[in-house]
């Protein structure tokens, strides 16, 4: 049986980004991940994006913002996975990223 990994990403305003970085999670080789991501207060389209997704979706309404370290944390609070792995809004991981690291 493998472990449950929690994949997080925080993000803010950066939805043409964000979607790349969504399908890399969904797209790993590995089969056990939780996708969580930390709305920082957007006022794009980041919420609508996120729901076309199997994800976890957690938004932090702007007057509540408290940064990137706030939002990550919150993201933490939310996993249920064993491990954990952040991923910024900007990035993207290769398919076989989390399946090499566990080993």
């Amino acid at each position: 049986m493998s472990e449950l990994v929690s994949a997080i990403i925080t993000t803010r305003n950066r939805d043409s980004l964000l979607c790349n970085a969504i399908k890399s999670i969904l797209g790993q080789t590995y089969p056990d991940i939780e996708l969580i991501v930390v709305d920082d207060g957007s006022t794009d389209k980041t919420r609508d994006l996120c729901h076309a997704f199997p994800l976890r979706y957690v938004y932090i309404p702007p007057a509540e913002s408290r940064g990137g370290n706030y939002a990550r944390n919150l993201g933490v609070k939310n996993a249920k996975g064993r491990y954990v792995a952040f991923l910024d809004d900007d990035d993207e991981w290769l398919p076989t990223k989390i399946e090499k690291q566990l080993k």
